[in-house]
C-alpha cells in the first residue's frame, strides 16, 4: 500500500535505496546517545551540550526517512536489530571518553552515514524527485556536521 504517484517498481527501489541512510541515522542517534551519556573531562558541557543538537537532527532525519518509506508503500525497518544488522558501522566503545575522543568517534561515525547517503542518493537521483531533494537535505546536513566536527578537533 503507497502514497504515491510513482509506478509500485520505481517506489519499491526508491524505498529500498532510503532504508540504509534510515538505519545510518538511527545508528548515529544511538551512538550520539551514548557519547552523550559518557564524556567527561574539561571538555564535557559543550560536547554534551554540541550532541544534543546532533541527536535532535538525526532523529528528525531519520523518521523524515522513514515516512518517505511509508509514503512509498514499504514498511521501514528500523528496530534495534535491524540496525545491529544492517549498519555495517563497528561497535560504539562503552567508556568514558573525553571530549576529543567522543567527538573523533562521533565525526567517524558522521563521516561514513554521509558518504553511504551519497552512494544511495546517486541511486534515487533519477527516480523520485522528493527523495532527492530528502538525501540532499540530509547529506548536506551530515557533511556541515563534520565539518564541524573535524574543526572543532583541530
Amino acid at each position: 500500500m503507497g502514497w504515491t504517484v510513482l509506478p509500485e517498481e520505481t517506489a519499491n527501489k526508491v524505498a529500498d535505496a532510503l532504508q540504509p541512510t534510515m538505519i545510518d541515522l538511527i545508528d548515529l542517534h544511538l551512538v550520539g546517545k551514548q557519547a552523550h551519556w559518557t564524556v567527561v573531562g574539561e571538555s564535557f558541557q559543550p560536547v554534551h551540550e554540541r550532541l544534543d543538537l546532533l541527536i535532535d537532527q538525526w532523529r528528525l532525519w531519520s523518521d523524515s526517512v522513514a515516512e518517505r518509506v511509508v509514503i512509498l508503500g514499504a514498511l521501514p525497518r528500523g528496530r534495534a536489530h535491524d540496525v545491529v544488522n544492517e549498519s555495517g558501522n563497528s561497535e560504539f566503545p562503552v567508556a568514558w571518553l573525553d571530549g576529543t575522543d567522543a567527538m573523533t568517534h562521533v565525526a567517524n561515525r558522521v563521516e561514513s552515514a554521509a558518504r553511504r547517503a551519497r552512494q544511495h542518493q546517486e541511486a534515487i537521483a533519477d527516480l523520485d524527485v522528493i527523495s532527492d531533494g530528502l538525501m540532499q537535505t540530509i547529506i548536506e546536513g551530515l557533511e556541515e556536521q563534520l565539518w564541524m566536527l573535524r574543526a572543532h578537533l583541530r
